[in-house]
């Protein structure tokens, strides 16, 4: 799979990310590029691996159901959420894809080389294409750390 394509199903082909895609060709790291436009353009939820502070996960889901017009859980299922307790973020990022999977979505972790995650949601029809392509090259990093990942 082309780095284009990625950029494409991460970010729905939003009309600011075609003015981007002039770019692309000049890009250097992709990796980093594509972490930095997350960034930029909130599409993507960094958390500290140690965890969450508040609701991020519900206030990123509410923020993701509001862009889209779409509805990928129920207001008591988002109470739950935010009342769930876990040791390891991807405990409750299980817990997420649990409730957004009946909907057709899932919350995917994009690789990072630091201490956080970079989250972000998508269809669940794109989950072949996302999650076979190996995005970090560093040998340092466990072989699965090096995809994204969808935690279920």
């Amino acid at each position: 799979m082309q780095f284009q394509e990625i950029i494409s199903i991460i970010f729905n082909e939003t009309e600011h990310l075609e003015n981007a895609k002039e770019d692309l060709d000049k890009v250097i790291d992709p990796l980093a590029w594509i972490l930095e436009y997350g960034m930029a353009t909130k599409r993507f939820l960094f958390l500290d691996y140690k965890g969450e502070e508040n609701y991020e996960i519900v206030n990123y889901i509410l923020d993701y159901e509001f862009k889209h017009k779409v509805e990928l859980a129920s207001q008591e299922e988002l109470e739950q959420l935010g009342e769930f307790e876990y040791d390891f973020l991807p405990d409750k990022i299980k817990e997420v894809n649990k409730i957004i999977s009946s909907k057709g979505y899932g919350l995917f972790s994009y690789p990072t080389t630091g201490d956080y995650y970079a989250l972000f949601i998508s269809e669940l029809v794109n989950q072949t294409k996302l999650l076979q392509v190996e995005l970090l090259e560093t040998e340092n990093i466990p072989q699965s750390d090096k995809y994204i990942q969808l935690h279920n």
